[in-house]
């Protein structure tokens, strides 16, 4: 499978926000109640990401086929609540994709990005109930931060959460 990384645009947006909820449906299932998948909206996801993509494209890659078809994407940047670290937001595939590598690849061109941005360390935040994610992470080297239980809410839903974090960057990480 031929596979190109780059940069995402504003023309990507809606089909990363529909690849966004057809990957949430897909992996969030029996984590995540039916009755928010199921009522995830286009239209709402598409504005979000043409926003996210006009304000700083330049944290937002693709991974795409042959075919030209968006398989995957990765969102990444400076973290929101740890000073000197980055942070990888998300990483979405394509349910036709899963365990398919492209997560692997979208983590190592964006791992390239952050620490040619000076970052050294990267945490991401993983829903403690999704375990196919936390196996992924560790996989290209996170590593579990003890103790980092904490919530969020989505569409009134409490989910619990835990850090993962990655140090030296420029290290051989698998991925």
């Amino acid at each position: 499978m031929s596979i190109l990384i780059r940069q995402a645009n504003t023309g990507d947006a809606s089909e990363i926000a529909s690849l966004h909820i057809a990957s949430r449906i897909a992996a969030y299932k029996n984590i995540i109640p039916d009755s928010i998948l199921d009522n995830q909206s286009q239209q709402k996801e598409e504005t979000m990401w043409m926003e996210a993509l006009r304000k700083n494209p330049e944290n937002v890659l693709v991974a795409v086929t042959a075919e030209k078809e968006i398989a995957g994407f990765v969102g990444f940047g400076p973290s929101r609540d740890r000073d000197n670290e980055g942070e990888i937001y998300a990483i979405y595939n394509n349910p036709e994709y899963f365990r398919s590598g492209i997560g692997r690849l979208l983590w190592k061109a964006a791992r390239e990005q952050l620490a040619a941005r000076g970052y050294s360390t990267v945490v991401a935040l993983v829903i403690t109930e999704n375990i196919q994610a936390r196996k992924f992470y560790e996989s290209v080297g996170f590593k579990l931060v003890e103790d980092s239980d904490s919530t969020f809410t989505w569409e009134g839903e409490v989910l619990n959460e835990v850090y993962y974090v990655v140090h030296d960057l420029n290290s051989s990480i698998p991925g």
